[in-house]
């Protein structure tokens, strides 16, 4: 009898080789990116054995060198094809359960999210000023709501992120070209819609869902705290409070104030 140890079984090298052949056979994705580009096979046979974690997801995004909207589409682009062609690898060979397909898709969109909104965030500062809430005077920050998947940490590689963008108050920026709060946070989020969502030669990062922000397709892109509020409590649909409860804010100073906001609509008195 054979008693020879096979490649799929081996240690070391061979049983990397053999569970990146096994990929390439039964993914088409994985098979093109292997193909089109050999670092990427390096890159995976040499971290396969390591769950892609949010950690070395963002190591990897603070190396690029980022310095316009171009280069960060560029990046995300790039980081998203090293963590999928990982994470169906090691899915696809039994290194990977369902919890760890979901926990590293959300932290791929999480982290890519947040880095986005900060270096958006940044120039748009640089060119506008820093946004100021009219009443408090303190300086205002884009608010990213996860819902749905996003919202419950459960998304899977073929999963859109539904998102609403959120901002504490009104007011100005204070800058040589001033804008409202309301168009400098609208701005900002067609500008991280296009960094996750466009089609380019490095393809896309997610699809992104903007249709459960208040009045759906035809309401604003930002809305602020006070707006939100008064939406949820006149305007707010049953499928909406069930929508909220796996409503989950990304990235914001008040993140947490927003939660607090929506918690009475979700959770009613009664």
């Amino acid at each position: 009898m054979n008693t020879k140890a096979r490649p799929e079984t081996a240690g070391g090298p061979l049983r990397e080789e053999a569970f990146v052949a096994r990929a390439a056979q039964l993914s088409r994705y994985a098979r093109e990116l292997i193909a089109s580009e050999a670092g990427l096979k390096r890159d995976l046979i040499a971290s396969l054995e390591q769950p892609f974690d949010a950690p070395e997801m963002q190591s990897a995004l603070d190396a690029e060198a980022v310095t316009d909207e171009a280069a960060l589409g560029a990046a995300l682009r790039r980081l998203r094809k090293r963590v999928m062609l990982r994470l169906i690898t090691r899915d696809l060979n039994g290194l990977a359960d369902l919890s760890e397909v979901m926990a590293t898709t959300t932290a791929l969109a999480e982290t890519a999210i947040r880095f986005s909104v900060s270096r958006l965030s940044q120039w748009m500062e640089d060119q506008y000023g820093r946004p100021v809430g009219a009443d408090s005077g303190t300086p205002q920050d884009l608010v990213v709501v996860g819902m749905g998947k996003l919202g419950g940490g459960e998304l899977n590689v073929s999963s859109d992120v539904d998102l609403i963008f959120v901002y504490p108050e009104e007011g100005d920026t204070r800058g040589p070209r001033a804008l409202s709060n309301h168009e400098f946070f609208l701005r900002l989020g067609r500008r991280l819609i296009a960094s996750l969502n466009d089609l380019t030669e490095h393809g896309y990062v997610f699809r992104v869902d903007m249709r459960l922000r208040p009045h759906g397709e035809s309401g604003p892109l930002a809305v602020s705290f006070p707006m939100l509020e008064e939406y949820l409590l006149t305007q707010g649909r049953e499928w909406e409070r069930y929508a909220w409860i796996k409503g989950r804010p990304l990235c914001g100073a008040r993140a947490r104030e927003l939660s607090e906001l929506v918690r009475p609509f979700v959770f009613r008195k009664y």
